[in-house]
């Protein structure tokens, strides 16, 4: 009797274990890159989401989220003309995320290079936090016929991340170019840009945060275009030419908590007081700190920027959207 028992549980666990075991949905997902169109299969429990742009950046162009994890994904890309990978490009990108995430040796990032079909990829795992938790950065680098993808799987360091990062990493083998259409011009009508014959100033991110004692923080993340033919500039100009005002008054600088990586805004702000070079970008963000959750206006400044004109922006309350 006892033997049935335990052929009966062994039955049962097999069955348990099998039915829990990871694999790739079905359904292929689709988004567009700059042209391109692209293909990927997410995990059998991640669905795509809607607001990538607001929780990312304006240059994300696809999402999705696991619904039993806090776990995200968040695709970028650029046509393959503008980067490809190569030895130089592997070992610069290590480079940098040591310095982005605070690592004292590349040699802890961890670095897998890979290739699908004729093409070359490369994945580095960081340690770092996202939305306040601790998570595991798999970061995927993958070139296609005329594209290189950046695929951000943040997943929850938890008691089941070893198992998802085996499933992760067949969701980014799975990604196809499909075609390209040859189209490169953006296919967003709502861009935020400020510009003059010296310098371009782009939107890119739009968030709320939590500050010092709770304080509700407003994070604005930009691009910062040197377009002009003499010197060197900071992304400091977005600080000097844009105002940002709630009720009619202007709001004051917000700080964020040291221990709060979120979206790695501590490197974004130090990148402020880079010098950007002729022909060159930098991305960097300001905080303020809010009254409310009510709208904002962006006030170019009317010296700088004649013919630009106010903008109102809807402040995301990102803790309700939880």
């Amino acid at each position: 009797m006892d033997k049935k028992i335990m052929k009966s549980l062994l039955l049962v666990l097999i069955l348990v274990f099998s039915g829990c075991s990871a694999k790739l949905s079905d359904k292929k997902e689709s988004f567009e890159v700059k042209g391109i169109n692209y293909t990927i299969q997410l995990p059998s429990t991640w669905e795509p989401t809607t607001d990538f742009k607001v929780k990312y950046s304006n240059e994300a162009v696809f999402g999705a989220q696991d619904k039993k994890s806090n776990s995200i994904l968040v695709v970028m890309g650029e046509r393959k003309e503008l980067e490809t990978i190569n030895e130089d490009f592997v070992k610069r990108m290590r480079t940098e995320l040591k310095n982005q995430y605070n690592y004292e040796k590349e040699s802890e990032i961890y670095m897998k290079e890979f290739e699908i079909g004729k093409y070359k990829g490369v994945k580095y795992t960081l340690d770092t936090m996202f939305e306040k938790r601790a998570t595991w950065l798999h970061l995927y680098y993958i070139e296609t016929e005329h594209g290189l993808l950046q695929l951000n799987y943040y997943s929850a360091n938890d008691g089941n991340h070893k198992k998802r990062a085996e499933i992760i990493d067949e969701s980014a083998l799975s990604v196809k170019e499909v075609n390209d259409t040859g189209d490169k011009a953006s296919t967003d009508t709502d861009e935020i840009v400020f510009k003059n014959e010296n310098v371009s100033i782009e939107l890119v991110g739009v968030m709320t945060l939590e500050g010092d004692d709770g304080q509700k923080l407003l994070a604005l993340r930009y691009t910062v275009t040197n377009s002009g033919e003499k010197s060197a500039i900071t992304a400091k100009v977005w600080d000097e030419a844009v105002q940002v005002t709630q009720h009619d008054t202007a709001l004051t600088e917000g700080k964020l908590p040291k221990e709060n990586t979120i979206l790695d805004i501590p490197k974004l702000t130090e990148q402020k007081q880079e010098a950007i070079p002729i022909g060159k970008s930098n991305e960097s963000v300001s905080l303020y700190e809010l009254s409310d959750t009510s709208e904002v206006t962006l006030i170019p400044s009317k010296e700088r920027f004649p013919d630009a004109s106010d903008v109102p922006l809807t402040v995301v309350n990102e803790e309700g959207d939880k």
